[in-house]
């Protein structure tokens, strides 16, 4: 774990150094939480509760048009629900420590306009998260498992959400994401055939900053 936060304070130190530099470039900080679950393990549900922090840099192509790049600690997992201990299935907790690196291509909504009010403070966007795995940690029955269970250290995963500019400076954002390259491969000891591949689905919302240039 601390090589992974080693990783992160030197990325974002040179992160936000090429932001200070590139004067034509946006560049903030974000923070926010994370739900998640695990698709292909036994629960279900939305019961994962974490969070993300790091910081973006915004390149800007015309007025409406934009790419974005991102770096971000997140933790995402899995988590049983009250309902599920209650059906009798054990509880259970994993905590996936990722360093995320998104691509975001991203479409500002000026040129639309309601009742004469442009949406200039509405922001789309789409891409994709190259997934670093840091550290994990699993519990069962309330007690930490004995064994490691091997998840995978890369993984890609797809992004779309939504901006609100709340003025020059300030903004929120919500964003679904979903892995789409497996974050665990599974192979049953007694069933070889018998192949289950793990997936990241996360909703996450966030703050963002602009330290840079306004109107990103």
């Amino acid at each position: 774990m601390k090589n992974g936060f080693r990783f992160i304070v030197l990325s974002v130190l040179l992160f936000m150094g090429l932001v200070s530099f590139a004067q034509s470039f946006n560049g903030g900080l974000l923070a926010g939480g994370v739900i998640s679950q695990v698709d292909g393990d036994r629960y279900s549900g939305y019961h994962h509760l974490g969070f993300t922090a790091g910081a973006y840099v915004n390149l800007p192509f015309d007025d409406n048009f934009s790419l974005q790049t991102e770096l971000k600690y997140s933790l995402f997992g899995a988590h049983s629900s009250v309902d599920e201990v209650e059906a009798g299935q054990n509880p259970y907790s994993l905590n996936l420590h990722y360093v995320e690196m998104p691509v975001m291509a991203r479409y500002n909504l000026g040129l639309l306009n309601i009742n004469g009010k442009h949406l200039d403070f509405l922001v789309l966007e789409a891409g994709v998260s190259f997934d670093f795995l840091m550290d994990n940690s699993e519990s069962a029955n309330n007690e930490p498992a004995l064994y490691t269970k091997r998840w995978n250290f890369f993984s890609m995963t797809a992004n779309v959400g939504v901006h609100f500019d709340l003025n020059e400076r300030w903004g929120v954002g919500i964003r679904g994401m979903y892995s789409f390259l497996p974050i665990r491969i599974f192979v049953d000891n007694v069933q070889s055939n018998l192949v289950t591949h793990f997936y990241n689905k996360v909703w996450q919302a966030t703050i963002t900053y602009n330290i840079m240039a306004p109107g990103r």
